[in-house]
């Protein structure tokens, strides 16, 4: 009986902490949306986490666009006021930002926090014939952000008359194979390395750029990637060795079950 009596006991005590803690926090909530009525906004920060060797962004960049105004605009002004969804909204609008999350703290400061996207290409569009639209980064969903005026990251470059129309992004089939292509060499170390630039034709098909050597790799549609690049591999460590690199000036993978390289 006293077992019985000892364990409900210790269950009523767990009962009580529980309610005491969800008191606790229950209160602190109220506290702290009504403390938050009676701060003003002293100033706001900018936080920029980025994956690039270098940032795309500044935070200055940011900070021009929170408010037309210009941040100080919030400075003295009532944190209740200030709507921090229009804030995320206004800097989401910059290509090159992937996400973005805006809070407060006690001192009156906002934080603003930005996340940049990493491009996986860049795009010359403006080398297609007399086209005056701009180069592109590209992101791994297909996404075209512009480029940045503060840094140009080492990545590959691709151009070609496939981007030669207002295509606005790679969401569609060929597009989405051609990220699978992009993902593939920057993937690998040594194809990072070697292929410098990649041109694509008005239907697909690849023709790879090295930064070694003559050879032109005629890739063809990027469809059977692993299977080309396997046979690719074969070329640079069976026959370059004995060749050298500027005996051939193309190297052919499109056809099935065969390398043919050309002088």
């Amino acid at each position: 009986m006293a077992l019985i009596n000892t364990s409900k006991w210790a269950l009523i005590k767990r009962l009580i902490s529980l309610i005491i803690l969800l008191g606790m926090g229950i209160a602190a909530v109220i506290y702290s949306d009504l403390s938050y009525h009676d701060i003003k906004c002293t100033g706001i920060v900018v936080k920029l986490d980025s994956e690039n060797e270098r940032p795309l962004l500044g935070k200055k960049d940011i900070n021009q666009v929170v408010t037309e105004q210009g941040t100080r605009y919030y400075v003295g002004k009532y944190l209740q006021n200030i709507s921090l969804h229009q804030m995320e909204e206004r800097v989401k609008r910059i290509p090159l930002v992937k996400s973005c999350e805006a809070h407060y703290d006690f001192s009156g400061k906002i934080i603003i926090s930005v996340k940049e996207y990493s491009p996986i290409a860049r795009i010359l569009r403006n080398t297609v014939g007399e086209s005056i639209i701009s180069d592109q980064y590209v992101t791994q969903d297909g996404k075209f952000i512009g480029t940045s005026p503060l840094f140009t990251p080492r990545i590959l470059v691709v151009s070609g008359a496939f981007f030669k129309t207002n295509r606005k992004n790679l969401s569609d089939v060929k597009g989405k194979h051609l990220i699978e292509l992009f993902e593939f060499i920057n993937n690998n170390e040594f194809w990072r390395a070697q292929i410098s630039q990649l041109e694509v034709a008005e239907d697909g098909g690849v023709v790879m750029i090295p930064t070694l050597g003559i050879t032109r790799v005629d890739f063809g549609l990027p469809i059977n990637i692993d299977t080309k690049f396997k046979k690719l591999a074969l070329f640079y460590k069976k026959i370059i060795p004995n060749k050298g690199w500027n005996t051939y000036r193309w190297v052919r993978l499109k056809y099935k079950n065969q390398v043919i390289c050309d002088y």
